[in-house]
């Protein structure tokens, strides 16, 4: 089985096989490799002035590629000879986008070229429909799936999740974790968690190759488990993760491919469930998937939120910039899951407050309050729908306060990084830390509105 990464080598090999090698390609002036928006591969020849492919020699070279790059052979050669009308246009621009490939091959010129697509996801109206139904979360047969989002980065929204996972974990619960976060600038949540670099294929991954590999690409040996006893206790709990995927050469032609658009033909939310699938197949049971989504109106928060979840912890602070965003995505989150016609659970976090300043912080405090409840109250609840109290805590526009804590800024590591008791002491605190009164509001509100016990080793008790 080959791989997204693999394609190109895979299309040098065919050209020192030797009927091609003796045959065709001394005849060739240049060779394009077209990698499509799914990592599909077709090549276009340009033959050496004055001398004519025959079919017979383009024939083997299919053949050569059919072996080698299996699902990704694209199934095209286009030849750079009788320029027919249209045709001329086609090459005139592959010659115009291509660019010169990075080896060396002194007989023959090599050239590249990257196809990508980028589209939107925000504005489309028939999201609403999560892998599974929320009746068959509330009944406890399937997990809820909980996207965490903010309008931008740096509010602590990774923190507040990894704490969210560790608390449910540490209550007996058995959580997955997806990192949604491809940006290069995001460490990862696997550096989070593990010491060294992890190798694993990832969510970028899954979303090529499965496109192209159907049923032969698995995600079931890819992920990673966390059962650390420094970090779970002994609660029976569990924490899974799925990361973003390897950040190597071919990273950015990946992440460029997917940009998490919405592809031509509409099917990438249909992948991302596909995948959310697999993952509860490979470890039930689940009580919740948690995804990490990229800061922004990236369509992979789109995605994540109107098509793959079913409730959203959405992150913001008091500020102009902060509630102009806001606003939009608690508008767009009115909406209510189509399956069902059941209002979309959101919980509101007010990030990174200050924990000090008694006087100024208590204004902040208050401002965001206020501004959330005239929020929701305006793009939140239907026309003529009874609005409830301003202090109702069961209401989504009562925010959770996540006072700023100089502890947590910077590189979170959650793995004792060597031996000494020192490193356990501080492994201990930073868990005791993100566990606190202050994130477990997270976790119990999650609880309660998917009608799940949040201390569940007192419920296996009973």
């Amino acid at each position: 089985m080959i791989s997204f990464g693999d394609t190109f080598d895979k299309v040098k090999e065919c050209f020192t096989e030797a009927n091609i090698e003796s045959g065709l390609k001394p005849k060739l002036k240049s060779v394009t490799i077209i990698r499509d928006i799914y990592g599909k591969i077709r090549l276009f020849l340009e033959p050496k002035e004055s001398i004519t492919i025959d079919a017979g020699e383009t024939d083997k070279l299919k053949r050569h590629l059919q072996q080698k790059l299996s699902y990704y052979y694209g199934e095209d050669i286009w030849l750079a000879q009788g320029e027919k009308d249209g045709y001329k246009s086609l090459i005139d621009a592959i010659k115009n986008e291509r660019i010169a490939a990075e080896w060396d091959d002194n007989n023959i010129d090599w050239y590249v070229l990257e196809r990508h697509l980028a589209k939107q996801t925000w504005t489309n109206q028939n999201s609403g429909n999560p892998p599974w139904e929320i009746r068959w979360v509330d009944t406890g047969t399937k997990p809820a799936v909980v996207t965490f989002f903010s309008f931008k980065g740096g509010v602590g929204r990774t923190t507040a999740l990894v704490a969210t996972a560790l608390t449910l974990a540490r209550n007996g619960h058995r959580v997955a974790i997806v990192d949604l976060d491809l940006d290069l600038e995001a460490p990862g949540l696997s550096s989070i968690f593990f010491k060294d670099t992890v190798e694993n294929f990832g969510v970028i991954d899954y979303l090529l190759e499965k496109k192209i590999q159907n049923r032969n690409w698995s995600l079931r040996n890819d992920i990673l488990r966390i059962n650390d006893p420094l970090l779970l206790g002994n609660s029976g709990g569990q924490i899974y993760l799925f990361t973003a995927g390897n950040v190597d050469n071919n990273y950015l032609e990946k992440l460029a491919r997917l940009d998490f658009q919405n592809l031509v033909d509409h099917q990438l939310p249909e992948t991302f469930k596909g995948m959310l699938k697999e993952l509860e197949s490979a470890v039930k049971p689940l009580d919740f998937i948690l995804l990490d989504s990229r800061a922004g109106f990236h369509d992979i928060g789109g995605l994540a939120l109107t098509d793959l979840s079913h409730a959203a912890v959405i992150f913001g602070r008091q500020s102009r910039q902060s509630w102009a965003g806001l606003t939009y995505v608690i508008r767009r989150l009115s909406q209510p899951l189509l399956a069902e016609r059941e209002k979309f659970a959101v919980i509101l976090v007010h990030a990174m407050a200050l924990a000090s300043l008694e006087r100024r912080r208590n204004e902040e405090l208050r401002a965001f309050k206020e501004q959330a409840y005239i929020a929701f109250q305006e793009n939140y609840y239907y026309e003529g729908e009874v609005v409830p109290n301003a202090d109702d805590i069961n209401e989504p526009f009562l925010p959770i306060i996540l006072p700023l804590k100089d502890e947590l800024q910077g590189d979170i590591s959650l793995f004792v990084r060597d031996e000494s008791q020192e490193e356990s002491e501080r492994l201990k605190q930073f868990v005791s830390l993100m566990t606190n009164e202050d994130y477990q509001k997270i976790a119990q509100r999650l609880c309660i509105r998917f009608n799940k016990r949040f201390n569940k080793i007192e419920e296996e008790v009973r």
